[in-house]
């Protein structure tokens, strides 16, 4: 537990000091968290089983509530940087309602509601410095009240082309490589220098391991091909060409070495990625209700 504290707050401050750019590993665990705080894509019934805005129902209320310590849905734990951003909210939220309760001032139901409340606002921290480095922008400062689409979803698969197949963990003392696609090693809890380093900027291509990528489903092992299934999504729901997406990332890539530019501004999808998050921003349900985790700082349309 203690360890776990003592790198939130690293992973927070840390976060709050970084330029830019380049693109980190963090960022790479922030945004992978962020999108299935969003949305859970539900391939039989075509449809998003998340509530679309930044409240952490994806560890609070996954599983009625019963998973929080496993971090909530299980694909919260699918690699490395993703497990390990997810295991720091977790334990930065037990720690709060800890002191809460050790205070002797509040009640069970009490201290859960303040320290989620912490956890969110703690989150939607870190999203704000990973999204001014993916998007090359800052966060809307107008949120929107609409529901996830597929076309926004579309613009999150194809940003897998940042993903890294490779990275290096500091275990002992020597540096050795860690492939983020082994599903054996996918709950590895990262330090701070190992999220700290720069993962390549997009090219529109994926790395060459998340084209044979072998993970455990209900009928044991299988291989995927994420390239294909993003591309079966994005073509299958939107209308979207995916080869042609992943080419104007790559000129992004290589425009943005050279000039200061946006994602949102220099590709035609971009601009999904800007409503995706602002969406995740509003205090305001689907349905028109109030979402009591949403700080209502921000104005939702």
């Amino acid at each position: 537990m203690k360890k776990y504290l003592a790198l939130s707050a690293t992973l927070f401050f840390s976060a709050t000091s970084f330029a830019q750019e380049p693109i980190r590993v963090l960022d790479v665990g922030v945004m992978g968290l962020a999108s299935h705080d969003l949305f859970q894509w539900n391939g039989k019934t075509k449809t998003n089983e998340e509530n679309g805005r930044f409240d952490l129902s994806t560890i609070f209320d996954y599983g009625n509530g019963e998973r929080i310590r496993q971090g909530g849905n299980t694909k919260n734990s699918s690699n490395a940087a993703v497990f390990t951003v997810t295991q720091s909210l977790v334990s930065f939220y037990y720690g709060q309602k800890a002191s809460l309760l050790m205070s002797r001032q509040f009640t069970e139901e009490q201290a859960h509601e303040i320290a989620r409340k912490a956890t969110v606002a703690f989150f939607v921290g870190m999203v704000k410095e990973s999204y001014q480095r993916f998007a090359g922008e800052s966060l809307p400062e107008v949120a929107d009240s609409g529901s996830v689409t597929d076309e926004e979803q579309a613009v999150m698969r194809a940003l897998h082309d940042i993903l890294p197949g490779k990275i290096s963990v500091n275990r002992g003392i020597s540096s050795q490589t860690f492939e983020v696609t082994d599903y054996k090693t996918a709950m590895t809890f990262l330090s701070p220098t190992e999220l700290n380093q720069e993962v390549k900027f997009f090219d529109g291509k994926y790395d060459v391991e998340y084209l044979n990528v072998t993970v455990p489903g209900p009928r044991g092992l299988q291989t995927i091909n994420l390239q294909d299934k993003d591309r079966e999504f994005v073509e299958g729901q939107t209308g979207f060409n995916f080869p042609i997406m992943l080419a104007e990332l790559g000129r992004y890539g290589n425009q943005t070495q050279q000039y200061s530019q946006s994602l949102i501004d220099s590709t035609s999808f971009g601009y999904h990625l800007e409503k995706l998050f602002a969406k995740g921003l509003c205090h305001t349900n689907q349905d028109g209700s109030n979402n009591q985790w949403v700080a209502p700082g921000i104005q939702c349309e």
